[in-house]
């Protein structure tokens, strides 16, 4: 899973959302640099930090300027392999970016997102999870579903979760 906040379009502009949920995701971005083992022969290839992202994480605190640097480092990845990442909205605590299905499909997002962006995210997302401006909607869609309201972003994301709530419907109407 992925907690950059990336919506993802095919190219017949059908756009697949992926919300990020926290602790649990984990969305690609790289300076495409070098992969890791494969787990098993089914499983996804694994992708190691960048030197650029692994100095960002050496103090184990994600400063602003270290997280847009990040997804700058994942969008370059990006673009390298022919693919273009829309920003949405980077006025927030999270920046909100989409890119073609394709992308997810032929696995340059998670290379991408792996070795430039995905410990950088986490960390930022982690530190600022109850910033984020989807809380009402969460809020909201817990209420719809019969389920207590937790504190934290990341609890009412993992209730959610464990009730089997699409968060696409709770983020994004439907």
């Amino acid at each position: 899973m992925m907690l950059l906040n990336v919506r993802r379009r095919s190219s017949s502009n059908r756009l697949v959302v992926v919300a990020g949920t926290l602790g649990i995701v984990a969305a690609g971005l790289s300076g495409c640099a070098t992969t890791a083992a494969v787990a098993d022969a089914g499983a996804s290839p694994e992708y190691s930090p960048s030197a650029a992202q692994a100095a960002a994480m050496a103090d184990g605190l994600v400063d602003r300027a270290e997280y847009r640097a990040g997804f700058e480092r994942f969008r370059a990845c990006m673009a390298e392999s022919g693919y273009t990442v829309d920003v949405l909205d980077d006025s927030g605590t999270i920046i909100d970016a989409r890119c073609l299905s394709e992308a997810t499909d032929d696995g340059t997002d998670a290379r991408c997102y792996d070795t430039e962006f995905r410990d950088v995210d986490e960390s930022w997302q982690v530190a600022h999870q109850d910033e984020q401006t989807d809380g009402a909607l969460l809020d909201a869609c817990l209420r719809e579903n019969g389920l207590a309201v937790p504190e934290t972003r990341h609890e009412k994301v993992t209730a959610l979760s464990e009730a089997g709530v699409d968060m696409g419907s709770c983020l994004h109407g439907g």
